[in-house]
């Protein structure tokens, strides 16, 4: 006699895990694209340049 039961199975619960550690994986993408270049503004500066000509 066959056996029927409502669970998934493990393809069904590989299937889920795949599928979260995608979303989670685009989520740390997306977080990361917007906040990873979080460093100081960039300051203008100017250096005294001596040419020696002749």
């Amino acid at each position: 006699m066959p056996r029927y039961d409502d669970r998934p199975g493990f393809f069904g619960y590989l299937f889920r895990l795949v599928l979260i550690l995608v979303l989670v994986g685009g989520l740390g993408f997306v977080a990361f694209a917007y906040f990873g270049d979080l460093g100081r503004p960039p300051e203008p500066r100017s250096l005294p340049v001596d040419l020696q000509l002749g």
